[in-house]
């Protein structure tokens, strides 16, 4: 940061209204202290020479300090708007890499497909099953609502089933199908023009071998290709971290620094070359010059993607417009400032010597007032109030910056970033929620589930067929302790995990919400349980998320219904301590911790604080529990006899989830970082 500031400080001063106003008012109170010491100088032969030059000298230290001043002015500033850009890069890269993480686990599993498998192998029986396949994608993307597109090939690249109507492809030759059956990894991620999709300039697929059985060595069938909404997903992100009012550009860069993705196409169009990687760097495009902040992913369970970087830049001109009053009168925090720890040392100490340099320079003026009366030196007495007052407006400007800075820049930012990332980490929580009411519909259309409950009776060898595909799906999706199947009765049939054999047989209880499931006939309905504790978890607080299994000739009979138990505990930690800020070692801001509730205040989630536990109720003002959806805020408030910097945002669900599925569960992250 300190060598980027000398590389730019000239360019930057032109770009800061603020500091060069400073710096104006200063050099005009400098330039008049000068005159007025050369009129002392000329018309005051009686005073001794040594009170002008010892004047002369506080004024030396007045300009020391306004070098020291403009320099911190710059770089506070400039360090505010790399924490504001930084953060919506780094939350835009990282928000997209959780996504695409799953999006692995998706073409994995979905390749393994037993109906699929069948397909592909039994070339006979292939015309009658095309309706039941295709019918199979389209309840697959229903669910995974993140595909636009899903394409069966068969091993010679022949389009054996796929999703888009709209889409005229029958035959491919895309390489990247020949790496796909060629490659030893469990999937193949593809970035750029293809002719699976050839009306779109650049399709994000994801493709997998498919095998006779799950040994990959066995015999492939062909490739299974999911066709992610890239550009979809890319205008949520923007709109989720854009106001309307930002001047600059979130993008995202691919590995040689071309334009991916763009929150603004008129600006800053697609295929554009930023030619930087350096976290902070001033760039030029198209004769504007830019504060580019640009972050690597920080990835997610191990996986980097393709290495895209998420960039934002500022137009110069724009990026460090703040008005003061305007800022002042909505953080009106002035009483509170010196208790805050988040201001530089420095600044506080420029406020403090320009204090103490102008008590000297009042001594000095008394020094000469009184030798001025010694000497009947009547006309130097206008000379020392003059150069008195020019010293208290110097000190004034100089305990104006510094305080106007602390409040609007240092203590705005905090607190917008606050909010910011208490809303970063509630939806994260809903895009990872999402993917569990995702998987319970899905399972629960596995064919071998339907065909084995419509049986009146179970046999031993029919539940350990259910509790091998149960174990074999938990295996891949590790973010659940325990997936089961249930009868029409409520009953457990198998497991997927062996340590939870002795709960099968069980009824369910009425807190599980297989009930409510087992009413559904509807495939893309699901039915979550209230978030207490669970004899499944441990006797600890979770989720539990159910969908019915219905027969397969007749969805409106229900046979019964799958629950998959969210291992919640370190899951939502994580989350949260993903949101939590970070010094420059990496480490979390020593005691800052936050929280998922509920509305009615009843935590759900803690990280970072060994006092709060999961079902207590937190006590706080009301009203931070009922802000609307989507909405946000931040203030510094007492907690536990200790300030904070505090942030709250609601749940507003992701996609279809919590918005349009009839799923209501509203969840509010708090984040507190002490002051």
């Amino acid at each position: 940061m300190q060598t980027f500031l000398e590389q730019h400080s000239d360019t930057l001063m032109q770009a800061m209204p603020l500091v060069r106003n400073y710096e104006k008012r200063l050099a005009s109170l400098n330039d008049w202290w000068g005159k007025i010491a050369l009129i002392g100088k000329i018309n005051s032969y009686n005073i001794a020479s040594t009170i002008l030059d010892d004047m002369q000298r506080t004024k030396d230290k007045f300009g020391e300090l306004q070098k020291k001043l403009t320099h911190n002015l710059l770089l506070e500033n400039l360090q505010k708007l790399r924490l504001d850009n930084a953060s919506k890069a780094q939350v835009a890269i990282d928000i997209l890499i959780r996504n695409l993480f799953e999006r692995t686990a998706d073409v994995g599993f979905l390749a393994t497909d037993e109906d699929i498998r069948s397909f592909l192998s039994n070339e006979e029986a292939r015309n009658a099953y095309q309706d039941f396949i295709n019918r199979r994608l389209e309840e697959y993307v229903k669910k995974y609502s993140v595909y636009d597109e899903i394409i069966i090939f068969d091993l010679e690249g022949n389009v054996k089933a796929h999703l888009d109507g709209n889409n005229p492809i029958r035959y491919s030759n895309d390489p990247l199908l020949r790496e796909t059956l060629n490659s030893k990894a469990e999937y193949v991620e593809t970035f750029r023009y293809s002719d699976l999709q050839p009306g779109k300039q650049n399709s994000l697929i994801y493709s997998c071998k498919i095998t006779a059985t799950n040994d990959p060595a066995s015999r492939p069938l062909g490739v299974m290709c999911l066709c992610f909404r890239f550009e979809d997903e890319m205008d949520g992100i923007f709109k989720k971290l854009m106001s309307d009012n930002d001047s600059g550009i979130l993008m995202i860069l691919d590995e040689h620094g071309k334009v991916i993705a763009s929150s603004n196409k008129n600006q800053i169009p697609l295929s554009a070359t930023i030619k930087t990687d350096k976290p902070l760097s001033i760039v030029t495009y198209k004769g504007q010059k830019y504060v580019a902040s640009n972050c690597k992913t920080n990835g997610y369970q191990g996986f980097y993607g393709l290495g895209w970087q998420g960039q934002m830049m500022t137009p110069l001109s724009q990026a460090f417009d703040t008005d003061i009053r305007k800022e002042s009168k909505r953080h009106n925090y002035s009483e509170i400032i010196s208790q805050a720890s988040h201001f530089t040392p420095e600044l506080k100490e420029i406020r403090s010597a320009s204090i103490d340099v102008n008590t000297d320079l009042s001594l000095l003026v008394l020094n000469g007032q009184i030798t001025s009366a010694r000497k009947n030196a009547a006309e130097f007495m206008p000379v020392l109030e003059a150069i008195k007052q020019i010293g208290t407006d110097i000190a004034d400007i100089f305990t104006e910056s510094v305080d106007s800075l602390q409040e609007v820049t240092v203590i705005s930012s905090h607190l917008d970033n606050a909010g910011f990332l208490a809303a970063l980490a509630v939806d994260i929580m809903d895009r990872n929620l999402y993917e569990r009411a995702n998987d319970c519909r899905w399972w629960a259309l596995t064919t071998e589930f339907r065909r084995l409950l419509q049986q009146d009776v179970l046999s031993s060898v029919d539940k350990q067929q259910i509790a091998n595909i149960l174990e074999y799906i938990n295996a891949l999706y590790t973010v659940y302790t325990n997936l089961y199947v249930y009868d029409r009765e409520g009953e457990i049939v198998a497991v997927s995990n062996k340590s939870a054999q002795h709960i099968i047989g069980q009824r369910l209880p009425e807190q599980t919400a297989a009930y409510m499931a087992l009413s559904i006939k509807d495939s893309q309905q699901y039915a979550v349980s209230p978030f207490v504790e669970s004899e499944f978890y441990h006797n600890r607080h979770t989720y539990i998320y159910n969908a019915s299994i219905t027969h397969l000739n007749n969805s409106n009979d229900v046979l019964g219904g799958i629950g998959i138990v969210f291992d919640s505990e370190p899951q939502f930690r994580s989350m949260l301590e993903d949101a939590l800020p970070r010094n420059k070692q990496g480490h979390l801001v020593d005691g800052c911790f936050a929280l998922f509730c509920d509305r009615q205040q009843d935590i759900i989630a803690v990280a970072n604080d060994s006092e709060l536990k999961v079902g207590e109720r937190l006590t706080l003002p009301e009203r931070f529990f009922q802000l609307k959806n989507g909405e946000k805020t931040s203030e510094i408030i007492e907690f536990r006899g200790k300030k904070y910097i505090f942030g709250v945002a609601v749940s507003q669900g992701y996609r279809e989830f919590k918005s349009t599925d009839n799923y209501r569960n509203d969840v509010l992250c708090l984040l507190f970082i002490p002051f």
